[in-house]
């Protein structure tokens, strides 16, 4: 009996033995990296991905060195959340125990996706498109659903006009809906409080002052000449005269433009052409930055009529009467002594 127990005894100590020597061995593989090597890989681990295929992705790319024994360290060992969805930038040089935790924290991947003033919703989408960040045709769609864009806090048909131009910093697998929202939530934060009360005072509801902001941001070129585009316009408005701006054609034109415009391109029967049709468009031409939403409540006090290209660093000549423009004209755009 005493020998039964003492041999118990032993094969219990062995055992402990051998858990201590497996659970060292574990603790060195899950501390110590693939490799020495600083090279970058990037993973991309899709939504819904399985604790295995993870592994196998893991593993195909050199960052792990046994899968199994990583798929155990996640399952069992590491508490926490699960292992978020997106693109990775790791090394070999990081141990499975760094590279679980950077996959817990969603540290992912982020790209520079640079919105420039004054570009339409199809030059955002095909942007988007060229950068890898999304589908343009599904940006398009959504642009135009009444229920999303009603989700967004807007009531306009469109959301030409509302994707505010800034850099965004935003991860690969984003969904078209998720980046939309992300760029309507801007657009939002810089139409600010004061700009609606301005705009308000002037008569003016949201989508006028996003529209008219279009105009001036296809105009301008120059920042300190934004006011003065904006206060030809709003005199134009007052006096009831048609705006005759040529942008507002070109969006009217849409794939059409080939990058001339034509006179005859001014009789397009178009909402959008205010050759024809006075007071402003019916809605945005283009997606307008913070500085010309301003301009569009803060107009300059002046009583400018007229402008048009002087061909010199995008700067314009302003004129009061149709006389003087036409002189303008004749020495800037014709070169008429």
């Amino acid at each position: 009996m005493r020998i039964g127990v003492k041999r118990c005894g032993m094969v219990i100590g062995w055992f402990l033995s051998l858990c201590a020597l497996a659970a060292v061995y574990l603790s060195l593989y899950y501390h110590t990296p693939a490799s020495r090597e600083h090279e970058t890989r990037i993973v991309m681990i899709a939504k819904g991905a399985s604790l295995q295929h993870i592994a196998r992705q893991l593993a195909d790319a050199g960052l792990i060195r046994h899968r199994h024994m990583f798929v155990l360290y996640v399952a069992w060992f590491s508490s926490g959340s699960y292992l978020q969805a997106g693109e990775y930038a790791l090394q070999p040089s990081l141990s499975p125990v760094q590279i679980v935790d950077i996959m817990r924290r969603g540290q992912v991947l982020r790209h520079a996706l640079t919105i420039p003033e004054g570009l339409t919703l199809r030059e955002v989408a095909s942007l988007v498109a060229a950068k890898g960040l999304g589908a343009r045709q599904a940006i398009l769609d959504l642009a135009q659903d009444a229920s999303f864009i009603a989700s967004l806090q807007l009531a306009v048909p469109s959301l030409e006009g509302y994707v505010f131009p800034e850099t965004y910093s935003v991860p690969r697998g984003l969904s078209e809906q998720e980046l939309l929202t992300l760029m309507v939530r801007t657009f939002h934060a810089h139409y600010t409080p004061d700009i609606a009360a301005q705009g308000q005072a002037l008569g003016f509801t949201q989508h006028d002052i996003v529209t008219l902001a279009s105009l001036i941001e296809k105009e301008a070129r120059v920042d300190d000449e934004r006011p003065l585009i904006a206060a030809v316009y709003h005199n134009r408005l007052q006096r009831g005269m048609r705006l005759q701006c040529d942008p507002t054609v070109i969006y009217a034109l849409g794939e059409r433009f080939d990058g001339n415009l034509r006179k005859a391109d001014l009789d397009i029967d178009s909402p959008y052409n205010t050759y024809r049709y006075p007071g402003l468009p019916p809605g945005p031409i283009a997606n307008p930055g913070r500085r010309s939403l301003e301009a569009a409540v803060a107009p300059a006090a002046v009583d400018y009529l007229y402008f048009v290209a002087t061909g010199h660093n995008g700067a314009h000549h302003f004129s009061h009467t149709l006389g003087e423009h036409n002189q303008a004209v004749r020495k800037y755009q014709l070169r008429a002594p």
